[in-house]
């Protein structure tokens, strides 16, 4: 039997028409699915994720092999590259964010708990007693209404308010998964890579090899690697790295220390491999980077 083939769209609608920098679409979720009866076939954003904010009504989460009922308050997260569809009510309503991927991996790293929510689909019931549920419905709706007013600074409050959406949002995924989670080797999995994160913290400027790690967590390091990929979604030294290149960008955009001297604090003895590191993670050179985050604190 024939796997069934996924269409693979760039946004949540037939003809996106965004700009060469879009990073973020809001929509009251009416608006498309109305259009389409209510229902969304199964198909798939490789670069985007999505978050949607059931205020009223309820529906079904259409997977490749699954399906997964809900109702008002929920939000639902989608990740990139995963399949999915939708069935909701006629009173359904609420808000769709649609967000490049690239924003994932920094609030990803933040922790393993955060991470793991973020690794798949997920329906998270809004109730007060357990989740932030009405702050994050609020700040949904003050992205929504921030991205449609377009006022100054706009940009980088937006940036900050998903940030802060999805963090919420994957906190009250994780707390929710705890309380009912009984599968004490998972836990201790968890416990690992909570401890791994510490160590990092504390030494990826010594670029220490992953068998330091290991050693530290006595495993090997293959084993923390299978973990790390598994909570993540992400290598041990890919951590590391991600741990680097948030140190780098705040030292390039809060201080005047000359780059040469930012590589050498985070343990490069060689500037121009610096230079091609934060390249490679970023697609620009740190010089490149820190003229243009200094220009938008121009503007």
């Amino acid at each position: 039997m024939h796997e069934r083939i996924v269409p693979n769209y760039r946004l949540y609608r037939e003809k996106s028409g965004e700009s060469e920098d879009f990073w973020l679409h809001s929509e009251t979720l009416p608006l498309r699915t109305r259009l389409h009866n209510w229902e969304i076939s199964l198909h798939r954003h490789e670069a985007l994720f999505q978050i949607f904010l059931l205020e009223a009504g309820e529906g079904e989460l259409l997977g490749a092999r699954e399906r997964v009922a809900f109702a008002a308050r929920a939000a639902i997260y989608i990740a990139p590259g995963q399949a999915h569809g939708f069935r909701f009510s006629r009173d359904a309503d609420g808000l769709v964010l649609t967000v490049l991927a690239d924003r994932l991996p920094a609030i990803r790293a933040a922790d393993p708990a955060i991470a793991t929510y973020l690794a798949n689909a997920q329906v998270t019931r809004l109730r007060d007693e357990v989740t932030a549920g009405p702050m994050i419905s609020a700040l949904a709706a003050q992205i929504h209404e921030e991205l449609h007013g377009a006022g100054p600074g706009s940009d980088m409050l937006l940036d900050a308010m998903v940030t802060e959406l999805v963090l919420r949002l994957a906190r009250a995924g994780a707390q929710a998964s705890h309380v009912s989670d009984r599968d004490t080797g998972r836990q201790r999995d968890r416990q690992r890579i909570h401890a791994l994160i510490s160590l990092l913290a504390a030494h990826c400027r010594e670029h220490r090899p992953v068998r330091f790690y290991a050693d530290r967590l006595g495993l090997s390091p293959a084993h923390l690697n299978r973990l790390a990929r598994r909570e993540t979604g992400a290598s041990v030294q890919e951590l590391a790295s991600q741990h680097l290149i948030r140190a780098a960008r705040r030292d390039l955009v809060f201080t005047p220390t000359p780059v040469q001297a930012i590589a050498y604090s985070l343990g490069f003895q060689d500037p121009a491999y610096f230079n091609r590191f934060f390249k490679r993670q970023t697609g620009m050179t740190p010089g490149v980077f820190r003229r243009k985050e200094r220009e938008k604190f121009a503007g």
